[in-house]
């Protein structure tokens, strides 16, 4: 209970972070410019967790908190987040825009390897902390790119999430013998215990 609440609070502080992150940056002055690329983001998020509902690649540990909850806020208000401020302080040389890139990246990789090391996010079927680096540089990259070529964007995105399904082997239909188990399933595949089996079975 003591580590539950524990792994709480930091999942509060994560998402309490991007929020301050924007107001400190003023970049919520931005939204009425920016709010497309946002809902751009979400979008993806919301098709991931879609497509890979069985076959979750990564996945918040929700640590006593609702896991629904927990996408959800990572969903509509975590990565718009970070892409709203990524955008907002986007240098006009290419130069820096680079830089800006490349320091997005590695600030946000590193950040989840911490979070992964603190057990508030969950990798499984292959996925690694450099599969997220890929992962943010996608979404920063698109994100920039939707602003002026969104039709070419979208033609992007759906390429690589292609890639990400093949490469993963993610299941895109699997049925279950009754819903009487779908509880049973959720807590398996959103909770700390496909990881524990995992684990065992490398053993």
């Amino acid at each position: 209970m003591r580590k539950n609440r524990k792994m709480r609070n930091r999942h509060i502080m994560l998402i309490l972070s991007v929020i301050f992150l924007a107001i400190f940056n003023q970049s919520w002055r931005e939204i009425p410019k920016y709010y497309k690329n946002m809902a751009f983001v979400s979008s993806f998020n919301i098709i991931y967790y879609f497509l890979c509902k069985r076959h979750l690649v990564w996945e918040f540990i929700p640590a006593g908190i609702n896991w629904m909850l927990i996408r959800v806020l990572h969903t509509l208000f975590v990565s718009p987040l970070l892409v709203l401020v990524f955008l907002s302080k986007m240098p006009t040389t290419l130069s820096k825009q680079l830089v800006h890139f490349i320091k997005w990246i590695l600030i946000c990789t590193g950040f989840e390897y911490l979070i992964h090391k603190k057990r508030l996010i969950l990798y499984a079927h292959g996925w690694n902390i450099l599969w997220s680096g890929i992962l943010f540089g996608k979404m920063f990259l698109y994100s920039h790119l939707f602003t002026n070529r969104p039709l070419l964007t979208l033609c992007l995105s759906m390429c690589s999430t292609l890639f990400f399904v093949l490469k993963f082997h993610a299941p895109l239909k699997r049925k279950h013998v009754s819903r009487f188990f779908s509880p049973i399933v959720d807590l398996y595949y959103h909770t700390f215990l496909e990881d524990l089996f995992t684990r065992r079975k490398t053993l």
